[in-house]
């Protein structure tokens, strides 16, 4: 197999990957996911507030 093949054939699958993410919202789902652990630890911590 020619090597532009395998490349194309990569092309092709980044853009329907790419495409599902798209239409499927995916993206915007992990990154609600990542925020809320990242709440979670932030409210975890011990803080001093001083005015």
């Amino acid at each position: 197999m020619a090597w532009y093949w395998i490349v194309a054939i990569v092309i092709c699958a980044l853009f329907i990957v790419a495409f599902i993410v798209y239409i499927t919202n995916a993206d915007m789902k992990i990154i609600e996911i990542i925020y809320n652990k990242l709440l979670a630890f932030h409210d975890s911590k011990d803080v001093s507030e001083k005015i």
